[in-house]
């Protein structure tokens, strides 16, 4: 599969994604945005397969993601930030405010230790 493929394939979800975060017409919840992406990005790795994509194209799928990141958040934001930016003070009060549920912020704090190679957040 070719990046294009992935583009073709998830697109559709990523505009899902930011039509669910919009607030008005040119503003999205970036703290929405970021839950959302790393969830995706969570739900991808722990299963290509669901996700219609073998393991050997994550790679493809982290760098599409990103280029959707870097449209929203700005050129520096990539998957890892956002996960960096999750457990985070703001990031947990954010997840706090959007109500996600403690079963997905653990979902979103296993992969942030992953990629962040961390043993434990603080507790807020």
């Amino acid at each position: 599969m070719e990046i294009e493929e992935i583009r073709t394939r998830f697109g559709p979800a990523i505009a899902e994604i930011i039509d669910g975060c919009r607030i008005t017409d040119d503003f999205v919840d970036k703290d929405r945005f970021r839950i959302y992406i790393a969830t995706l990005w969570g739900n991808a790795v722990l299963e290509p397969e669901k996700s219609g994509i073998e393991e050997t194209e994550l790679s493809m799928l982290h760098d599409f993601l990103n280029e959707e990141i870097h449209k929203v958040l700005g050129a520096e934001q990539t998957i890892t930030t956002c996960f960096e930016y999750l457990v985070t003070k703001p990031g947990d009060d954010s997840m706090q405010r959007l109500q996600v549920s403690n079963r997905h912020k653990e979902f979103i704090h296993y992969f942030a230790k992953l990629i962040l190679g961390m043993d434990s957040f603080p507790d807020y």
